[in-house]
């Protein structure tokens, strides 16, 4: 009895102080689980994934942008390059991801968010291949950074900058000198939540080359030293820190200028240098411009952390490079055609740069709260005059996530990431389960999530006006719910390795002092009571957020519907997407597929539908798993069956083969089919809800190329649909890596179902394995052929469309490589 008190009085007081170390960062509902070993679990967990996962290029809009996760307004970090063999390069100064940049590819070609790795970047207007090398140990991390120019004599100017904001200061620790610094240059500094901190740019092999000193200013200015300037701007504008350096160029060349007459100016290499300044300041710039090849390090150092320095950066570097290869062949397995080296380093590539694509986000969005905003849409024309706006900044926020494009999207949006998880599920469930409740603690009151999280000036400046706005009626399909269903489906078919001891129940303390050394990565299958528990606390978000989808999506069956035709199965189970115009709609994520024109308030909406009934499977699976009350899993399962009875009942077209849309007839006063075949169509199987006896007739449908089929994967819209091709032609033909990989999955969970004929299970067989060879195929030889992986890619042809560097989830195409090459 004694000791039983004493065991819980330790565990209580241990959980308590890990509790308080935590950043705020980390919301994990303790005060919601009961049981000490438990909540000393998730206790312990959280800080061991906090500190793994502290530090990282988590400014994905930028080439290269370190920062910390969970302090916002603490330090920011990037770096800039341009060519100064003449005096265009500087206009060509390289710091955010830009599309229109002249780039062979670039990107992560091994990068693991808890080790680091190592990015290339083919700079073909400057003439270089930039390495990039980033690791961490704890609070400290290195940052080595390596230029490879195309010839041997041409010149590089080399920006490395960092940023403290908020409850944050730093200043150079070296002896000022005019000339600049022999040394290497050394930063000391404070960052609140961290402590204090020391930050060396080192100066780099003996072999690095400076420009000659061939003019005047080349001797007060010695383009061989570092040069260093220090401003004191305003915090929350650090994250412009290109605008405060070209400012300082352009001040200088003018005052150069002014000294020397056009012919005489000095050479770019010592024009575009810094004038040294380095005095206390919140904005710090460390320049170096090279000749030839050049190297040189960034050691942060945590104090009372682990030390960091070249040598031990070098040997993290080769540590995590081989840790990632082993681990990339334990988890995507090379499987035909696909397992040759190209492919596999193909694979890490899409799966690296998904990683190094991870984000930090914080700040305030733009929300239209107008009574309009919060209309329900129930009137015709309603998208003609939505009233006057009222648009206000939202509460503070934060966001940690993966985007879908570095130069074009580097931002969290909704659908994407569900499908950005399912590769991330598998390589670091820990990390995946990071991201969801990074999301859903977005969630409002009312369970809203904003389908594009755009927080703070920075993640702004990169979208448009008119797409800044969000909208609390607004909805996007729940990817995110149906990823947490994933998380579940993996912890359950999760086999413990032989000899781990797994924490469960109050077996304690003895096993968690054995908890795998993986724990950062994989706690969560190794213990599903740990599962369990991190689920459990975000179940009610999850809840409130179905809640929220369901009410606001909601079409009005019984109002518009005509006694000639049959009584629904499901007077609650219809759905129609707000926001809808006569030529988008964007809340379903298909933009502008084509729909019923004009819209109106008693369509129904074939997809969404789907996307619902999805949702509810995924609700049932999790509210099962996290011990929620019966009468919820009921009620989850009532809504699945009245979806999937509606489908049949009203969506189904048994002359056009095909799961369709209710558009709504004025002449008849009654809804009528849609149909356009793509898709959108395809949903309900995509998310596995029709009979097993429909299934030939919709693979039979995939198969034909009139229609949907062509060597490079399945066209988003139908040949043969009077839109197919026109307008924006966005979601008009084009193929999605994305809804490709749904109908893979789709394919091989129907071959498992005993009620599918045999027959069709052929034709599914042959479907599946011809299907994955044509979409990763393209996919590779387009990637060959530019250094990109892209949005979409045309149909016809197979070349790439849209947006490049689009590495969300057209990284899907490393888990299609790891699927069966044929289903037996």
């Amino acid at each position: 009895m004694l000791w039983s008190s004493l065991l819980q009085f330790f565990l209580l007081l241990l959980v308590s102080t890990l509790v308080r170390s935590l950043s705020d960062f980390d919301d994990f509902g303790l005060e919601d689980v009961p049981d000490p070993t438990t909540r000393l679990l998730l206790a312990e967990h959280a800080r061991a994934s906090n500190a793994s996962l502290q530090w990282g290029p988590y400014r994905p809009n930028l080439y290269l942008g370190i920062r910390p996760r969970g302090l916002p307004e603490t330090f920011l970090s990037g770096l800039m390059w341009y060519n100064v063999d003449n005096y265009q390069g500087i206009q060509k100064t390289r710091h955010t991801c830009e599309q229109g940049d002249e780039m062979q590819g670039y990107g992560w070609d091994i990068y693991d968010t808890r080790d680091g790795g190592r990015q290339v970047i083919h700079d073909v207007a400057h003439d270089i291949d930039l390495y990039t090398e980033f690791v961490k140990d704890g609070g400290s991390w290195g940052l080595r950074v390596r230029g490879v120019p195309k010839s041997n004599d041409t010149r590089t100017a080399i920006v490395f900058y960092f940023g403290t904001e908020g409850i944050a200061r730093s200043k150079l620790l070296n002896d000022f000198n005019l000339k600049g610094l022999m040394d290497d240059a050394q930063y000391g500094g404070y960052i609140g939540g961290l402590g204090n901190f020391k930050l060396t740019v080192t100066r780099g092999p003996e072999s690095n080359r400076a420009p000659p000193t061939d003019h005047a200013l080349g001797i007060s200015r010695p383009a061989e030293r570092t040069h260093a300037l220090s401003l004191a701007v305003d915090g929350s504008t650090v994250w412009r820190a290109r605008d405060y350096y070209m400012k300082a160029m352009q001040e200088f060349v003018q005052k150069m200028q002014s000294i020397y007459p056009p012919e005489q100016l000095p050479p770019a290499a010592h024009l575009f240098n810094l004038n040294d300044a380095p005095d206390e300041g919140n904005l710090h710039f460390i320049q170096r411009n090279f000749v030839g090849k050049f190297q040189f390090d960034v050691l942060f150092e945590e104090e009372g952390g682990e030390s960091m320095d070249s040598a031990k950066l070098t040997s993290l570097l080769d540590t995590a490079i081989s840790s990632f290869d082993s681990r990339y062949a334990e988890v995507f397995p090379s499987i035909e055609p696909f397992d040759s080296p190209e492919y596999i380093s193909f694979g890490k590539y899409l799966l690296s740069n998904l990683l190094g694509g991870i984000g930090y986000f914080h700040g305030s969005g733009l929300v239209d709260v107008s009574d309009a905003a919060y209309d329900d849409e129930e009137y015709e024309e309603f998208w003609l005059d939505r009233g006057a706006p009222n648009v206000v900044e939202s509460e503070l926020s934060e966001l940690f996530s993966a985007v879908p494009s570095r130069p074009f999207f580097p931002r969290g949006f909704y659908w994407d990431e569900g499908f950005h998880l399912v590769p991330i599920i598998k390589w670091d469930p820990d990390l995946a389960l990071e991201i969801m409740k990074s999301w859903f603690n977005l969630a409002d009151d009312e369970g809203w999530i904003a389908r594009e999280q755009i927080l703070g000036q920075e993640a702004r400046s990169k979208v448009p006006h008119e797409f800044q706005t969000q909208y609390p009626t607004y909805a996007n399909p729940p990817t995110l719910v149906l990823a947490i269903s994933a998380f579940v489906d993996a912890v359950e078919s999760y086999s413990v390795p032989e000899g781990s001891s797994v924490p469960v129940g109050d077996e304690m303390p003895q096993q968690f002092i054995n908890f795998p050394d993986s724990s950062p990565r994989n706690a969560h299958l190794h213990s599903p009571t740990l599962a369990r528990a991190a689920l459990k606390s975000l179940y009610p978000s999850l809840r409130t957020h179905f809640n929220w989808f369901r009410r606001t999506q909601s079409a009005d069956i019984r109002s518009w519907h005509n006694s000639d035709t049959p009584r629904p199965p499901s007077w609650t189970e219809g759905y129609r997407w707000r926001g809808r115009t006569p030529d988008h709609c964007l809340t379903s994520g298909l933009d502008d597929y084509p729909r019923a024109r004009p819209p109106h308030p008693a369509e129904m909406h074939v997809d969404l539908m789907a996307w619902v009934g999805a949702m509810a499977r995924a609700m049932i699976k999790v509210g099962k798993f996290t011990g929620a009350a019966e009468t919820e899993i009921t009620r989850y399962e009532k809504i699945l069956a009245g979806v999937k009875g509606n489908l049949e009942e009203m969506h189904w077209d048994d002359g056009e083969g095909a799961y369709c849309d209710l558009a709504w007839d004025p002449e008849t006063e009654s809804r009528v089919h849609e149909c356009h075949e793509g898709y959108l169509t395809l949903l309900p199987f995509m998310v596995g809800l029709i009979p097993a006896e429909k299934v030939g007739k919709i693979v039979s449908g995939l198969r034909d190329p009139e229609r949907l089929w062509t060597e490079f994967g399945i066209r988003s819209l139908s040949k043969r649909d009077a839109a197919f091709g026109l307008g924006e032609n966005y979601w008009r033909g084009s193929i999605w890596i994305n809804m490709n990989y749904m109908i893979l999955s789709a394919l091989r969970n129907y071959f498992e179902i005993p009620e599918v004929s045999e027959r069709d299970r052929d034709l599914i067989a042959e479907t599946y394995k011809t299907l994955r060879v044509n979409l990763v195929s393209n996919v590779y030889k387009q990637w060959e052929a530019t250094g990109f992986a892209w949005e979409q890619y045309e149909q016809e042809t197979g070349n790439p469309k849209g947006v490049k560097h689009f590495l969300g989830w057209t990284s899907l195409a490393t888990v299609i490589m790891s699927m069966p090459e044929v289903l037996v």
